[in-house]
């Protein structure tokens, strides 16, 4: 069968230049939207309000997953193709009350709670839909979105679901925030979480003549040891986040445990680092306590695979024509991309808008950078619709 020719690219610039009004009215409501991760009715809100906003016919369906999380998706275009998946996710950090409200202008840029992470990927997603429906191309192409509602926490609930779906796809895009300059991420470092418990002797503080037991002592000890862990330069981190121990003053501490993570660029680097840690915890025995670690929730690293780097070149050639130079990097951070790289789906991510300073009051988005990808996107789901591995 002929391919077809790419998209007219002032024909795409138009309509996109003609949905800016509606995209921006979109995004306000998105993000006045309270959608904490843990606020099960915002998070619904947002799912109601992004499925509002889908181009008729298309519904948005959700899904019960096994740890009875929700997870929402939509099919369209033709059946019998592998799907090119777009992944995002609904919910924020910002607990209700937080500093609730839409967007607001700072000069070129539009600030808001969840605004860059990751409501203006949403828009980009949904503003991209609407143009290939004026275009009249959207039934061509082969797309399943899934939108996730518990990200923010690590997907312990529609992670796994997530990864089933991966399976169908032929390529993923994740919608996190672009970086500086309009970078896309080919890379992202996987995490570890542990559980630190240590059992000492407990006793009267004023009693005690020979050396004691302390919980909170060895705990201290601990901490510096992982700690000293950390090594940049191999893009690895340590951070003890939470600790907690003791009941009194007066009595020599029995308990105390300690929240940590670990952060690393391979699997190979994650399980070493995992034996040292464990060598650390066996190593405390000596002193007549009881030292465990447990491991937590966990999220594999986003490697830079062959697979990857091929669709990353195609995305690059497709921006090109539009007079965009893209770049990639390695972000340290995680999310929903780390998942569908480690079953082996080409992925890139950071396709919303350029922002910075995510989680925070500052939170914020360039603005013209939000209609710029979604005309991307428009060029990217018509020229990669039948796109394959080498």
């Amino acid at each position: 069968m002929k391919k077809q020719p790419n998209l007219d690219g002032q024909e795409v610039k138009r309509i996109v230049g003609s949905l800016k009004k509606d995209l921006l009215v979109l995004l306000d409501e998105l993000v006045a939207i309270n959608s904490y991760s843990h606020n099960a009715e915002g998070v619904a809100q947002m799912a109601e309000a992004v499925g509002g906003a889908l181009p008729s016919p298309l519904e948005l369906q959700s899904v019960t997953t096994s740890k009875k999380e929700k997870l929402w998706t939509c099919r369209c275009g033709p059946s019998g193709k592998d799907l090119i998946l777009l992944v995002g996710h609904l919910d924020t950090v910002f607990p209700p009350g937080t500093f609730d409200r839409g967007t607001a202008s700072q000069g070129s840029y539009l600030s808001g709670p969840g605004a860059a992470d990751m409501k203006g990927g949403l828009a980009v997603i949904l503003g991209a839909l609407w143009a290939l429906d004026r275009l009249k191309v959207l039934p061509k192409i082969p797309l399943l979105l899934a939108l996730n509602g518990d990200e923010e926490i690590g997907s312990p609930g529609a992670g796994q679901k997530l990864e089933e779906l991966a399976l169908s796809c032929r390529l993923a895009f994740v919608f996190e925030s672009g970086g500086p300059h309009g970078s896309v991420v080919t890379s992202r470092r996987g995490l570890q979480r542990y559980l630190l418990k240590i059992r000492g002797k407990a006793g009267h503080a004023g009693n005690i003549q020979a050396a004691k037991q302390s919980a909170v002592v060895e705990l201290a000890h601990q901490i510096l040891k992982l700690e000293a862990l950390n090594d940049r330069e191999a893009g690895l981190s340590v951070n003890v986040g939470q600790v907690k121990g003791g009941t009194a003053t007066n009595v020599i501490p029995a308990e105390a445990e300690a929240e940590l993570e670990v952060r690393f660029l391979n699997q190979g680097q994650g399980d070493e680092v995992g034996k040292r840690i464990q060598k650390l915890a066996n190593s405390s025995q000596e002193f007549g306590l009881e030292t465990n670690f447990v491991r937590g929730h966990a999220r594999p690293p986003m490697e830079h695979t062959p697979g990857t780097a091929q669709l990353f070149q195609k995305v690059a050639q497709v921006a090109a024509r539009s007079q965009i130079i893209l770049s990639e990097e390695a972000r340290w951070g995680a999310s929903d991309a780390n998942l569908l790289a480690a079953v082996g789906l080409p992925t890139i991510d950071g396709l919303g808008p350029v922002g910075e300073m995510d989680h925070s009051e500052n939170e914020r988005i360039l603005e013209d950078s939000l209609f710029q990808r979604v005309e991307l996107l428009v060029h990217l789901l018509w020229d990669l619709r039948d796109w394959t591995q080498n």
